[in-house]
């Protein structure tokens, strides 16, 4: 019989991470994705949430540990999202978007028809010839979605992408990159301090101690799709953000 166990599209094996200062950031961290799902990383500020992440990216070398699966073999396989859209300002949106296109040689023809395509998805179609000084902060942040996403990746890796945002708009961001999600199925690494933003996005919720860093529980999240703005104000919602809310809690007294 053929397997049919989930294919591992992430793997980090016994992850550490001290800088060179002496900063020991990452104790040993081991963490699974399996291709299409979405998994929220939350922990206090300096818990080492960011760094799991670059690393996980290969923008950053593991003290120890191993980076495999499948979508960590190729990096046009995955995206990245700041928390800071780092968009080019001399650049229209549509130009960002197709950047990536452009550094790995595509025609124009072809960047500018994905671009444009991934600029419907994000709801940016009207915008793709302003630039970044037009933009509110929720559309800087749509057009960065969409630049990590018009390489159609496998994996996408996003750093508290709305954390700077007004509470209706990453919101309504949440709603947006769900959808996206739940249409498209890529796998999904988001780390966010929002334990209601976790709850929300994602199928696994993982809570990290404080620095150094580690793994010290991995909550499945029981909500099916597709998921509304209406989920959140129900009683099993609030339940299970405490219920996360206590292991958060625990961690940063010890007592795990």
């Amino acid at each position: 019989m053929p397997n049919s166990s989930p294919q591992i599209a992430l793997s980090l094996e016994n992850i550490t991470k001290t800088f060179s200062v002496g900063t020991e950031a990452l104790a040993p961290t081991s963490l699974e994705l399996s291709n299409g799902e979405f998994v929220a990383l939350v922990g206090p500020s300096g818990c080492g949430k960011s760094t799991l992440l670059r690393i996980a990216a290969r923008l950053m070398e593991p003290t120890s540990g191993t980076v495999s699966g499948t979508a960590s073999r190729d990096h046009s396989k995955f995206g990245f999202v700041f928390q800071d859209p780092t968009l080019m300002p001399w650049a229209t949106v549509l130009e960002n978007v197709a950047l990536p296109l452009h550094l790995n040689h595509s025609s124009k023809k072809d960047a500018a028809d994905r671009s444009t395509r991934v600029l419907e998805w994000v709801g940016l179609s009207d915008f793709a010839h302003a630039y970044p000084r037009e933009l509110s902060g929720g559309m800087k942040m749509r057009a960065s979605i969409a630049r990590a996403l018009v390489q159609q990746p496998e994996l996408l890796l996003l750093d508290e992408p709305f954390a700077a945002l007004d509470e209706f708009t990453r919101a309504q961001l949440n709603e947006d990159l769900l959808r996206l999600w739940e249409e498209q199925k890529w796998t999904a690494l988001f780390v966010t301090h929002s334990i209601r933003e976790a709850a929300f996005l994602s199928s696994r919720v993982i809570v990290m101690s404080p620095r150094p860093g580690r793994v010290v529980a991995n909550l499945s999240v029981p909500f099916d799709h597709p998921r509304t703005s209406a989920l959140r104000n129900g009683h099993p919602f609030t339940d299970f953000c405490a219920d996360v809310s206590q292991h958060f809690a625990q961690a940063m007294s010890g007592a795990t």
